[in-house]
């Protein structure tokens, strides 16, 4: 029986605990949060001791493995604290606010050869791994770009601004679709509803061979907006995620190269009609998905999908864009983003 301790009850904490609650072969036996009122909400919990304190958690033996779900400013050293009591780590996303905290972290976890994963929940989409399934057949072509739009009316975090909150599953679902990471990043926001915190934010990403991405973050669009859109030479394809009759849609028509033209004075592109396909998708919730194989790792001692590495890479991306940010849209290359954390 694999013996769980939440940290942290707020906005996604209790996600975590009514799904380790409903699994097989787990136990949730800890839950911590500084607010009584979030500890009074798990109460009724008869096998699930509460703290103030998460070390009490950390001193229980029996505890092999800890949710971390706090506000992220808190993880680094949380997280650290977990590790270096033996315990596997499943962290929300973002890993920290900083690179040289997520290398740390990822150097600790291998030192004690412990699990360290990171919730980027969309990799475990249904919809994101169906994209990623056309793109290793071949069926979009060559890359050629990615657009993300991620809005809504609220909710107004206190902990990080919108570009922390909502682009890091962006970046995520974008390195996973590419198998790569972005190479340079510029990105301009504005703070309209508190001081010196980003509540909208137009972020550009180049990842190698050429593939641009843009991803448009805000905390105050009345439509509330959750879509891909990956376009390559011989198809594009559209993930909406409020969408739960046709998540995603692949569009076969497209404009190419022409290679049978004579000269150069021929007309060269050639525009190309194909169908709409709308293809099954399973229903399956992301969140549950993410949490049957964070176990299936800490049970077989195998590396997550969403490991340390890929949480550090999305905050060395972030980290980037904020520096970005802070310069109104100068262009920050993500390699030049040292060990700690400066550009």
């Amino acid at each position: 029986m694999i013996k769980i301790g939440i940290i942290g009850l707020g906005h996604w904490g209790p996600n975590y605990l009514r799904i380790f609650n409903s699994l097989s072969k787990v136990e949730v036996s800890w839950c911590c949060d500084l607010v009584d009122e979030n500890l009074n909400k798990v109460k009724y919990l008869p096998n699930v001791r509460l703290t103030k304190d998460y070390k009490e958690i950390l001193s229980d033996a029996s505890v092999n493995v800890v949710i971390v779900a706090t506000p992220a400013n808190v993880h680094h050293r949380i997280i650290k604290d977990c590790l270096n009591h033996g315990k596997d780590v499943l962290a929300e996303k973002p890993l920290t606010l900083i690179p040289e905290e997520s290398i740390e972290l990822v150097q600790l976890a291998h030192k004690n050869n412990r699990i360290l994963m990171v919730g980027h929940t969309f990799i475990y989409n249904p919809g994101i791994r169906k994209i990623r399934e056309f793109i290793d057949k071949g069926e979009l072509g060559n890359m050629y770009y990615l657009n993300a739009t991620r809005t809504h009316l609220g909710l107004i975090r206190e902990d990080v601004n919108a570009i922390w909150d909502l682009a890091p599953h962006d970046i995520s679902i974008f390195n996973y679709l590419l198998g790569t990471t972005p190479v340079m990043v510029s990105a301009i926001g504005a703070c309209h509803l508190k001081k010196d915190r980003e509540d909208i934010a137009f972020i550009n990403l180049l990842y190698p061979n050429n593939v641009i991405a843009n991803i448009h973050v805000s905390w105050e669009d009345s439509n509330k907006e959750r879509t891909i859109r990956v376009v390559g030479s011989k198809a594009r394809v559209v993930f909406n995620d409020l969408d739960n009759l046709e998540k995603i849609k692949l569009y076969q028509k497209g404009i190419s190269v022409s290679e049978d033209y004579n000269d150069f004075g021929e007309f060269q592109l050639r525009l190309r009609d194909g169908d709409i396909i709308s293809p099954r998708v399973e229903t399956k919730e992301p969140l549950k998905e993410q949490c049957l194989h964070f176990i299936d790792c800490v049970i077989n001692r195998k590396q997550p999908l969403t490991d340390g590495n890929n949480g550090m890479e999305v905050v060395k991306a972030m980290y980037a864009i904020e520096r970005s940010l802070k310069n109104n849209g100068a262009v920050v290359y993500v390699d030049k983003i040292s060990e700690r954390g400066k550009q």
